[in-house]
């Protein structure tokens, strides 16, 4: 019997998870980051920056579906998009999916990853196709922002909060994506696990709350991600995610035609159900 390789995840010595793998398909280091692809035996082609897992062709929907639609479903008409971060394209493409986008804007800092995904995941770069609605920037988002015109929706699709996406998770940061929208823009980003990362969520949504009116915490099963929870927030001045009517998210769907394969209104209201851990928080 061929003895397998297995590419090891460890954080800080409390969790573990490997996964059985084939030769590297992409073993680079960019100007940013350590950029890994991998064939994986039950997860398809595996992404991993700076040893981290960031998404596999079986799951990313989960993530992309929830970080996408739960803000642009609560909000009536999105035109303008902005994803920071997120060159593996997964949060573009789901964005695309809205016949009202006009136009969305992927601001990555790093131009390798884009690169790699285009040739190496090609179901996540189908999001990247050069088009008359999607512009690439290939910046630090927290120079390019304030620099944009005021967007509907602001995905922050970013890397835990180490090296180059630390100043992602700063009050003043959280305050130049406000500047950003325009009165009743919506924005989501990652958080972290509620099992591993509860002080870095809890003090996300406390700088969040200084900034918008609705800041709403929820939450999507990711497998590949550390503890298999993974935290988002949501947040807005003028629109509440929690708020929305059943029968309404439900409207919006068909009329955008949406055909998904985690998100539903029904997943939209439940993801924010917080269990009594995460709400002490």
């Amino acid at each position: 019997m061929a003895v397998k390789t297995w590419f090891c995840e460890e954080l800080t010595g409390q969790w573990r998870q490997s996964l059985p793998i084939g030769p590297a398909l992409v073993d680079e280091r960019s100007d940013f980051q350590h950029i890994q692809v991998f064939e994986t035996e039950g997860f398809g082609r595996m992404l991993v920056l700076d040893g981290k897992v960031q998404c596999t062709e079986r799951d990313e929907f989960t993530y992309h579906e929830m970080l996408a639609h739960v803000p642009m479903l609560t909000h009536p008409k999105p035109e303008t998009v902005v994803v920071v971060g997120g060159g593996d394209g997964g949060s573009v493409r789901e964005a695309l999916r809205h016949p009202s986008v006009r136009k969305a804007t992927l601001v990555e800092i790093d131009p390798q990853v884009i690169e790699v995904a285009r040739q190496w995941l090609p179901t996540m770069a189908a999001g990247l196709e050069p088009g008359p609605r999607l512009e690439v920037v290939t910046r630090d988002a927290a120079e390019v922002i304030g620099s944009l015109t005021p967007q509907d929706i602001i995905l922050v699709d970013s890397s835990d909060p180490e090296g180059p996406s630390e100043v992602l998770f700063s009050g003043e940061f959280f305050r130049s994506l406000k500047a950003a929208l325009k009165p009743d823009g919506v924005i989501a980003l990652q958080a972290g696990s509620p099992f591993f990362f509860g002080t870095q969520i809890a003090a996300a949504r406390r700088e969040l709350e200084k900034v918008f009116r609705y800041v709403r915490p929820y939450l999507v099963a990711i497998p590949t991600y550390p503890g298999g929870t993974w935290c988002l927030i949501a947040a807005s001045d003028a629109h509440d995610p929690q708020a929305m009517s059943l029968e309404e998210l439900r409207s919006r769907r068909q009329q955008r035609a949406l055909e998904l394969r985690y998100y539903s209104p029904e997943v939209h209201l439940g993801s924010m159900a917080l269990p009594e851990f995460v709400r002490e928080l």
